[in-house]
């Protein structure tokens, strides 16, 4: 199994701190991953809220591409609907250029309907722009010259000249929905989800997980199939203490679903994502029994978001520490 960190952009406004200061803290965090042993360390792109301080996950890349070595680098997950795919696939080459070649690259279709308001779409237009934006981009990547009439996108005889280092770039595909689920796996890509978000419980984890797989191999895939998974992670010596500590943080940010997810989504509750083992806010020895599980599942990958809400920095550093002295060793 293999571990990351995951930073949403969460900044919320009555913390008073900068984004600035705030970007800073990414820097120091990416640092401390690649210093600890942790494989990867992923950015959510989100736009116009305090959420979602992360815009340009391309960007903050190549910045993280100079202060790192060896730590692989992506974003999670680009949001092709937002933008002209040509520019998404021209951006994202030269941040695997930038950073030697430690891009790995993930597509969502994403989730927040004042975004896509504000971006003058509905959800239903942007699931459609997404499939045909991520289609271009895998054209752009890997053919010489390559026209495209679509519904909502017009090219003819388009060469990319900025290209990944990678080739082929390795590219994840974020899943929620059933359909999409299916649809990952008879692509063959690599599989991600958040199952705080999508799930009540590990077994639902585990059936969505299924349904990937068989879609996998009825399609023939001869590679190893590949599923990552993104959680909280608050860990403490002591059980109790990382519940009580982790609480209001937690509250003040998932605060946003209550205002920016789709109509019905479900709104996670600590004590329920903790109790269902959708979390880890707890000891490393009971981190170990729960990743566990998730390896039983078929999860390959397991990447934590650890600066939620405002956690101060000393307690991310306790977090990744603990991860790497206690927990990956069981894992090796």
């Amino acid at each position: 199994m293999k571990f990351g960190i995951f930073v949403f952009g969460d900044n919320h406004p009555e913390l008073g701190r900068s984004n600035q200061k705030y970007y800073q803290e990414v820097l120091t965090m990416a640092e401390w991953a690649e210093e600890l042993g942790f494989d990867s360390f992923w950015l959510g792109e989100h736009h116009l809220y305090w959420y979602g301080t992360c815009v340009s996950p391309p960007m903050i890349i190549a910045a993280l591409g100079q202060r790192t070595k060896r730590i692989r680098l992506g974003p999670a997950v680009a949001v092709p609907s937002f933008h002209n795919p040509l520019i998404v696939a021209e951006e994202y080459a030269l941040a695997d250029n930038l950073c030697n070649g430690r891009l790995d690259f993930a597509l969502g279709s994403g989730f927040s309907p004042v975004e896509f308001e504000q971006f003058g779409m509905t959800m239903e237009e942007a699931k459609e722009k997404f499939w045909e934006a991520t289609e271009i981009i895998f054209k752009a990547w890997s053919q010489e010259n390559f026209s495209h009439h679509g519904k909502h996108y017009h090219f003819d005889n388009i060469s990319l000249y900025m290209q990944p280092l990678q080739k082929p770039l390795p590219t994840w595909l974020a899943a929620s929905s059933d359909e999409t689920l299916i649809k990952a796996g008879q692509m063959g890509l690599p599989m991600m989800g958040i199952p705080f978000a999508r799930s009540n419980n590990i077994a639902d984890v585990k059936a969505k997980n299924d349904l990937y797989l068989d879609a996998y191999r009825k399609a023939g895939h001869k590679a190893a199939p590949e599923i990552m998974v993104a959680m909280h992670f608050y860990l403490h010596p002591n059980e109790k203490a990382a519940v009580d500590e982790a609480r209001p943080y937690f509250e003040r940010n998932i605060s946003f679903h209550k205002t920016h997810r789709r109509p019905g989504s479900k709104i996670p509750q600590l004590d329920n994502i903790k109790q269902e083992h959708l979390a880890l806010f707890t000891d490393p020895a009971e981190a170990v029994e729960i990743l566990r599980d998730y390896e039983k599942i078929g999860v390959t990958h397991v990447i934590g978001i650890v600066n939620f809400g405002g956690v101060p920095m000393t307690d991310v550093r306790r977090t990744l520490e603990l991860m790497s002295k206690e927990v990956f060793p069981k894992f090796k």
